[in-house]
C-alpha cells in the first residue's frame, strides 16, 4: 500500500473519530454550558490528553517504531520481543506508582497544573474528583503504547486508527447512561476510565491476533538495547513534553481568568483538532514507519522526496481547511455548541478563538509532519530546541495579552507559538534541501488559490444574507461546496500538477468505459 493510501485510511478513520469527539462534546456541553464545572472537567480532562500524546502521539511512540523495526530489519524478532517486553515491563511499573501518587495526592496535582483553581473553590473540587477518576487511564494509555507502537512499526495502523472511534462510541454512550442520578461530568470521568482500560485490551488483541510479537511482563532489568533507547527516549520526551507543557501554559493563564475561559478555549480547541488530526497527526503517523523502515535498509534517496510530498499534499488540504474555519467559525460553533447552557456570548467568545487558532494551523500541521521525520532519523535535538522556543513565544504573549485580551490574548499566544514551532523546524528541513524550488511555487499556487476561494466564499455568504437564509446547517453546506469548487478550479487554472493529475483521472474514468 502506497504512502498516499495509506493516509488515506487513516485520515478517514481519524476523521471519523474527531467528529465522533465534536458531537460528544456537543452533548457535554449542552449539558453542562461554560460553567465551572464545565471548566474543571476541561482542565482534568487535559492530564490523560497531556499523558497520551506524550506516550504516543510524538512521545515515546516515535522513538519506539524507529529501535522496533530496527531488529526486524535484520530479522531478529526474537530480539524484538525481548526488548518490547523490557520496555512494556519499565513503563507497566513506572506509571502503576506514578498513577497511584496522583490520585492520593490529586487536590495538589490539580494546584500545580491550574493554579488559578486554588482561589476557586468549586472548580478545585470537581477538578480534585475527575482527576481522581481520569487518571487512572494514563496508566493504561501508556502500556498501551508499546501494543499500539507494534501494530505502527509493521504498518498494521488501520487496526491502530480505529481505537479513537471504539472509544469516543465508549464516551458517548456513557453520557446517556445514568442520566437521573449522576451528573454530566462524573458521566463522561468514568467513561474516560473505562476507554483506558478498554484499550489496554484492544489494542493487545490486535497484537495478538496479527501475528505479531507480544510483550509481556518480565524482570525489572536494563540491558544493552533499553539503555540505548532510554538515552534515546529523554530527548524525545523533553521534546513532546515542551510542547504539552506549552499546551498548558495556556491552560494555566485562563485559570485566573473569568468562568467560561477554559471552556471556550476547550470548544475552539475541538474544531482545530478536526484539520490537525486529519493531516498533520495522520500524515506523520504514516511517515513515521516509512522514513525509519527507509532508514533501516538504507534506502536514503527517497526520503527527501517523501517528506516533500507530503508536505505540499497536507497543505493542500490544510490552507481551505483554515479559510473555511475563519470565514465559517461561528456557524460551526453555533449549531455545535449553541444550545442548551451555551449562551450566544460563549458562541461568539468561542468563534474568536476559533478564528485566531485556525491561522496557526498550517504551522501545526509542519510541526506534526517535521517532527515524526526528524525523530525517525532519530535527530532529537532540534524538536527540543523548536518546542522550548515555542514555549518560551507562548508563556511572554500569553502573560502580555492575557490581563487586557484575557481567552483572546491566550489564543494569540498559541498561534504565535505554534509559528515558531514550525520555523525552527523548517529551517532544519530547507538545510537538508527539503525545501526546492518545484515545491515553493506548489505553495504559491495553493495559497492564491486558498485567497480566491476565501472571496468566493465571502461574497457567497452576503448573497446568501441578503435572501435571509434561516438555515445555518444550509448556510455552511452551500457556502462550503461553493467554496471547495473554486479553490478546485483556481489549482487546475494555476496547472498545480495534483489538480491536474486528478482532473485527468477523473475524464480517463468517464470517457474511458473499461476504466470503470
Amino acid at each position: 500500500m502506497s504512502v498516499l493510501r495509506r493516509f488515506w485510511t487513516v485520515s478517514g478513520l481519524t476523521i471519523l473519530s474527531r467528529v465522533l469527539g465534536v458531537f460528544r462534546e456537543g452533548i457535554l456541553i449542552h449539558c453542562l454550558g461554560a460553567t465551572a464545572e464545565m471548566d474543571a472537567f476541561s482542565a482534568a480532562f487535559k492530564f490523560p490528553t497531556f499523558f497520551r500524546r506524550l506516550f504516543a502521539e510524538g512521545g515515546m511512540q516515535s522513538i519506539f517504531v524507529p529501535f522496533f523495526n530496527d531488529y526486524y530489519a535484520v530479522g531478529k524478532v526474537r530480539g524484538a520481543l525481548y526488548f518490547a517486553s523490557r520496555l512494556f515491563t519499565l513503563v507497566f511499573w513506572t506509571m502503576l506508582i506514578f498513577t497511584v501518587l496522583v490520585c492520593i495526592f490529586a487536590k495538589q496535582f490539580v494546584i500545580l497544573m491550574v493554579p488559578g483553581f486554588a482561589q476557586s473553590p468549586d472548580k478545585l473540587a470537581f477538578a480534585t474528583e475527575f482527576t481522581r477518576i481520569i487518571f487512572p487511564n494514563v496508566w493504561c494509555v501508556a502500556i498501551s503504547t508499546i501494543y499500539s507502537g507494534i501494530l505502527i512499526a509493521r504498518k498494521r495502523l488501520q487496526r491502530y486508527a480505529l481505537a479513537p472511534i471504539l472509544i469516543n462510541l465508549i464516551l458517548i454512550a456513557s453520557l446517556f447512561i445514568g442520566v437521573d442520578g449522576i451528573a454530566a461530568g462524573h458521566r463522561i470521568s468514568y467513561g474516560i476510565l473505562l476507554s483506558g482500560i478498554f484499550i489496554f485490551f484492544y489494542m493487545r488483541w490486535q497484537v495478538s491476533r496479527s501475528g505479531l510479537p507480544m510483550p509481556r511482563l518480565s524482570s525489572v532489568r536494563l540491558t544493552t538495547g533499553t539503555r540505548l533507547f532510554l538515552k534515546k527516549l529523554v530527548p524525545v520526551l523533553v521534546t513532546a513534553g515542551v510542547m504539552q507543557i506549552n499546551i498548558f501554559v495556556g491552560t494555566v493563564v485562563a485559570s485566573f481568568c473569568p468562568t467560561g475561559c477554559i471552556t471556550y478555549i476547550y470548544c475552539a480547541d475541538r474544531f482545530v483538532q478536526l484539520p490537525l488530526a486529519m493531516f498533520g497527526i495522520a500524515m506523520g503517523l504514516v511517515l513515521l514507519p516509512e522514513i525509519s523502515e527507509a532508514l533501516a535498509t538504507k534506502q536514503l534517496d527517497a526520503i527527501n522526496d517523501v517528506q516533500s510530498r507530503a508536505v505540499t499534499f497536507t497543505l493542500r488540504l490544510t490552507l481551505p481547511s483554515v479559510v473555511g474555519l475563519v470565514i465559517l467559525g461561528y456557524y460551526f460553533v453555533s449549531i455545535v455548541y449553541g444550545h442548551g447552557r451555551f449562551t450566544e456570548t460563549a458562541v461568539l467568545s468561542t468563534t474568536r478563538i476559533l478564528q485566531i487558532v485556525s491561522i496557526g494551523l498550517p504551522a501545526s500541521v509542519l510541526v506534526k509532519i517535521m517532527t515524526s521525520v526528524l525523530i525517525a532519523q532519530k535527530d532529537s535535538k532540534t524538536p527540543v530546541v523548536a518546542a522550548t522556543a515555542a514555549i518560551m513565544a507562548n508563556a511572554i504573549v500569553s502573560v502580555v495579552l492575557a490581563i487586557p485580551l484575557q481567552e483572546i490574548g491566550i489564543a494569540i499566544a498559541t498561534t504565535v507559538s505554534g509559528i515558531v514551532n514550525a520555523y525552527w523546524l523548517l529551517r532544519k528541513a530547507e538545510i537538508r534541501s527539503m525545501f526546492s524550488m518545484p515545491l515553493m511555487v506548489d505553495l504559491a499556487k495553493i495559497m492564491i488559490a486558498s485567497v480566491v476561494m476565501g472571496a468566493v466564499m465571502i461574497g457567497v455568504s452576503h448573497i446568501l444574507r441578503s435572501i435571509d437564509l434561516t438555515s445555518e446547517i444550509l448556510f455552511v453546506i452551500i457556502s462550503g461546496i461553493i467554496g471547495l469548487v473554486a479553490y478546485c478550479a483556481s489549482l487546475v487554472l494555476l496547472k498545480d500538477s495534483a489538480a491536474l493529475a486528478i482532473k485527468r483521472r477523473i475524464t480517463t474514468y468517464a470517457l474511458n468505459p473499461r476504466a470503470r
